[in-house]
């Protein structure tokens, strides 16, 4: 136990080269040991990033019933990484991983949203109080969000907004930009648009949807159109959201007053190609001819062929 604290205290310093090599020797005999190696191979510390490993380890962590674990083990199950994508073998091992905070989460988030299994707020719910219990900011979050909507739980604005003060006095991140976005910016908010673009981008690249989506609709609400685009494309493309072509058009129209001529391009061609609307040579020729009067080349070019002259 002693080496295992070792390489605990060294995987905590980041000294990662040192940590992988100590995990390596204990991985067999202890299934801490054997989560902590998985975590090597799937975030690829000190070592290439190598899936089917991290899915040894984690069985390993699995059979020595390790409920970390068996939490990442479901999170491969869940996104095919190592193994055969299978969201019903996700859900059971989220269920076996009883202690694990992390495990009761993403249960709580596919019951929410209905991944792998029929919607059912009423589970997600009592799965949010029981993390909220633990002092879980997401979880607070959430049940404000849910007090606010009306979705769930009877609407009510005093306890939504109770809820999501408290998300927000543990730093939650989400908390302090649903504030933003809605007029209300916290005063330890103390980022840039340009700030919160970036954090999105690292979202983005860490597949937290729900923390990018926030971040860039604030960003774009507060007129960076680099967010606005990025938001289409996800849609666009399917990244980290279902993907959804009328979803992606509507990104762009709703931010069509920051007056961009890329941004009027956009809104042209997918007019003009039907991407996400219905297709309409009049509405392109609006919004190119608005690019075009922003000096946008392109948009000259687009207008011309569309009209013949």
């Amino acid at each position: 136990m002693e080496q295992l604290e070792k390489a605990k205290q060294l995987y905590i310093a980041k000294k990662y080269k040192d940590s992988f090599n100590l995990f390596k020797t204990l991985a067999d005999s202890l299934p801490e040991a054997s989560y902590y190696l998985g975590m090597h191979y799937y975030l690829g510390l000190a070592t290439k990033q190598k899936y089917d490993l991290a899915y040894e380890a984690f069985k390993r962590s699995w059979e020595g019933l390790y409920p970390e674990g068996i939490y990442m083990l479901g999170r491969l199950y869940e996104t095919g990484r190592g193994v055969n994508k299978n969201l019903k073998q996700a859900i059971n091992l989220y269920q076996a991983a009883k202690d694990s905070e992390n495990a009761k989460l993403r249960l709580a988030i596919m019951y929410e949203e209905g991944i792998g299994c029929d919607k059912d707020l009423a589970k997600a719910i009592k799965l949010y109080n029981d993390l909220q219990k633990l002092g879980n900011s997401f979880a607070m979050y959430k049940i404000g969000r849910f007090y606010l909507q009306g979705k769930g739980l009877k609407k009510n604005l005093n306890n939504g907004y109770k809820w999501l003060n408290k998300a927000l006095s543990k730093g939650n991140l989400l908390a302090m930009n649903y504030f933003r976005l809605i007029g209300s910016r916290a005063k330890e908010d103390i980022r840039s648009t340009t700030e919160i673009y970036k954090q999105a981008l690292g979202a983005i690249k860490k597949e937290q949807k729900q923390v990018a989506l926030s971040l860039l609709e604030i960003a774009a609400k507060e007129g960076l159109v680099e967010a606005c685009f990025t938001l289409y494309r996800m849609y666009l493309t399917g990244k980290l959201v279902k993907k959804d072509e009328a979803q992606a058009f509507k990104q762009l129209l709703k931010y069509q007053d920051l007056n961009d001529k890329d941004l009027y391009y956009e809104i042209g061609m997918c007019y003009e190609k039907g991407i996400g609307v219905d297709s309409s040579y009049y509405r392109a020729g609006i919004f190119y001819k608005k690019a075009m009067e922003l000096d946008h080349e392109d948009a000259k070019i687009a207008l011309r062929e569309l009209r013949g002259y």
